[in-house]
């Protein structure tokens, strides 16, 4: 092996030329900034920066499909992600089940519908008769279940346009004339009339899809769907909105009043709410509910009370009741006061309140009758619940829960009592055996930092063991969920390490807080006191501990690697954030300074500069050896972040020790075919095995 390994690294060095390097400096709030590769930001020269990726990748892959544990991980991974149907997304309506099943061998998802407990039927598969890599990013069943309305993107770009489909016949009936992205769900209020936030950029290179969008009104039927716009920066008369915010119209039905949100990636929303007449009448009267200082979490509506959660005065969230009667909001009424877990989401029946809340990252489902204390509702492993929805018999909710050892399930809750969906994805038999164990680690300033760890039941540590941190937005890292493509590591023999640290929401909003923006550095510690920790547990030495981080894991991960090089073999950041500092320039960034830290100020310029590992890199004295991984069509990213990142690190610690892997057919990871990811994952684990294992 170690002849092979060796063989397979002896290349000449560099083994794909530098990028080019142009001088350029500039002074940002009294703080001296060089910026040799700001040239790649240029739409005008992103073929350039495209060019030098693709000679980079290619070189890289070459090397990677060399390694000797490469085919392996591919079979595992391909083993593991045929083991069995998988099922996700499930949602009710009109005595109808919608959902996504991914078949074994199968590129992408299908989406299907079961009448009750008939019969599958496929609606749509999106890879039929295309080479394109074409995923369904978001559906929505009619109240009625007899039409759906359906996103579908190319290339794991996550932009698309809504069509119509009639359920009885599968034939597409229509389609709405504004680009969307693939998390903004369209609304039914009606038979006849959607809502959903549509992109208004121009589809031009360089042009930010996710700057000023706009929620919109349409009626569908006769010979075109009329769209009216009715809340967002092209609205008139109503909330003044920033162009990074996106505007929402959500409600139901059959309810009288409907709601206004401002949103984007950052914990909390503001909200309103008007008169269902008025919305249709296109004279919405906004009635302020919530305001980004009341910390909003989520909210429904029983009847004339609107129910909610707000971090505001409990970090864990506390629940709260204000009237509607007389379509006039009444005074705030604690309902539910804060307690041990943290809150999260709410769904509202006829029977009652529906809430999540977890604690340290395990979910918990709370079901409370009116005029009832909640009662806890049993769940039946150890799980992450995910999709919380009602059903249009307005009685239900249907949701699915997945664990480290339990591929996911659905399920439907009626008064409180759970009931299979029978929609249970099939698992790989050998992820059955594996092991889970809880564990904290001390930080910097002495914070217990919650830390799970996967592996077989018998590791013989020290083991390759990957390091994974988030820490943002008050996403959970420590949620139980299992993954075909996270179990082919363990089955080798390796070992996962999930790091909870400060910015994410394992202890509720004081946790998120006290690790983002200007305080990311206390993640920084909380992750490399997880490294010391399983270092100290026997589990990996700094040989093999390689360090991740997906997205805004970029503000993370690498930074910690930079500042504590000694305690890492390896650094993957994938599709990351990795130049924090220029958010205001790239597509998607100015959505990100409510969580991240707003360049165009000092105080959120420097905070930026702390977790902005490019930067970093300037004065870095070593680093670990690196795998960066870009997505081109990534929508959320942008690649020039990676390219910028793998171009300095390399002219500093050389092409040698910097890999750059850039993919054509994919964006942000989310759609991306099945195929396509195995190809990513075995070479990430061929390299990851390769730096981690003892020599």
């Amino acid at each position: 092996m170690l002849a092979s390994t060796a063989a397979a690294w002896a290349q000449p060095a560099p083994f794909y030329p530098p990028a080019p390097a142009e001088p350029f400096s500039e002074e940002v709030f009294g703080h001296r900034v060089d910026d040799p590769y700001r040239w790649m930001e240029d739409p005008a020269r992103a073929a350039d920066m495209r060019a030098w990726l693709a000679t980079a990748s290619d070189a890289t892959v070459r090397r990677l499909r060399a390694l000797p544990e490469r085919e392996r991980f591919a079979t595992l991974l391909r083993d593991a992600t045929q083991a069995g149907v998988g099922y996700s997304r499930v949602q009710s309506a009109g005595g109808r089940l919608f959902y996504m099943r991914r078949d074994p061998g199968a590129r992408v998802p299908k989406l299907v519908v079961r009448d009750g407990t008939g019969p599958e039927r496929v609606l749509l598969d999106p890879g039929a008769g295309t080479a394109a890599t074409r995923t369904v990013d978001s559906f929505a069943p009619s109240p009625d279940g007899r039409a759906v309305a359906l996103l579908v993107s190319e290339g794991g770009a996550e932009l698309g346009r809504f069509q119509f489909m009639d359920v009885e016949t599968g034939q597409v009936t229509g389609q709405l004339s504004g680009r969307t992205f693939g998390d903004f769900e369209l609304t039914w209020l009606g038979s006849d009339l959607v809502t959903y936030t549509q992109a208004t950029a121009p589809e031009t290179p360089g042009a930010d899809p996710l700057l000023n969008t706009q929620a919109t009104l349409v009626r569908l039927g006769g010979a075109a769907p009329v769209e009216r716009i009715l809340l967002g920066t092209q609205a008139t008369g109503g909330p003044t909105f920033q162009p990074q915010e996106f505007p929402a119209i959500l409600g139901d039905a059959d309810s009288p009043v409907v709601f206004g949100f401002a949103f984007g990636a950052r914990a909390d929303a503001r909200m309103w709410f008007t008169t269902r007449d008025k919305l249709l009448a296109g004279r919405p009267d906004w009635v302020p509910v919530a305001d980004y200082a009341d910390q909003l979490q989520d909210a429904d509506v029983a009847g004339d009370q609107l129910y909610y959660i707000s971090t505001r005065d409990a970090s864990n969230g506390a629940l709260y009741r204000r009237s509607l009667a007389g379509r006039r909001l009444g005074p705030a009424q604690m309902v539910l006061p804060g307690g041990d877990l943290a809150l999260s989401s709410l769904v509202a029946t006829a029977d009652g309140l529906y809430l999540v809340g977890t604690r340290d990252g395990v979910s918990h489902l709370l079901f409370m009758p009116p005029g009832e204390q909640p009662r806890e509702v049993a769940l039946p492993f150890e799980s992450e619940l995910d999709g919380l929805k009602r059903d249009t018999d307005g009685r239900s909710v249907v949701f699915g829960l997945r664990g480290w050892t339990n591929a996911q399930a659905s399920f439907r809750a009626t008064g409180g009592q759970l009931q299979s969906l029978g929609l249970d994805s099939a698992m790989w038999a050998p992820a059955r055996a594996f092991r889970t164990r809880r564990e904290e680690a001390i930080s910097r300033d002495g914070t217990r930092v919650p830390l799970v760890i996967l592996s077989r039941p018998d590791p013989a540590g020290p083991v390759p063991t990957i390091l994974e941190g988030y820490g943002s937005y008050g996403v959970l890292t420590t949620s139980p969920f299992y993954s075909p493509f996270f179990a082919p590591w363990v089955e080798r023999g390796g070992a996962f390490a999930f790091c909870g640290t400060r910015g994410g929401g394992e202890r509720g909003r004081a946790w998120h807080e006290a690790g983002r923006a200007a305080n990311k550095h206390n993640a920084h510690d909380d992750l490399a006191a997880c490294a010391e920790r399983i270092q100290t547990l026997g589990i990996a030495t700094p040989a093999t501990t390689i360090v991740t981080g997906t997205s805004a894991g970029g503000l993370l991960a690498p930074s910690t690697a930079i500042e504590h090089p000694e305690l890492f073999a390896g650094l993957v950041p994938r599709v990351a954030v990795l130049n924090a500092t220029r958010l205001g320039a790239a597509p998607n960034g100015p959505n990100q300074f409510g969580e991240m830290g707003d360049p165009r100020t000092r105080d959120g310029y420097e905070g930026l500069m702390t977790q902005d590992a490019y930067l970093q890199l300037a004065d870095a004295a070593r680093m670990p050896p690196t795998l960066v991984t870009v997505g081109l069509n990534d929508t959320r990213v942008v690649p020039w972040m990676g390219a910028k990142f793998a171009a300095r690190a390399a002219s500093r610690f050389g092409a040698d020790q910097v890999l750059v892997r850039a993919d054509a057919d994919q964006g942000h990871g989310i759609g991306s075919a099945t195929d396509t990811q195995v190809a990513e994952f075995a070479d990430v684990y061929a390299w990851a095995w390769d730096r981690a294992t003892p020599r």
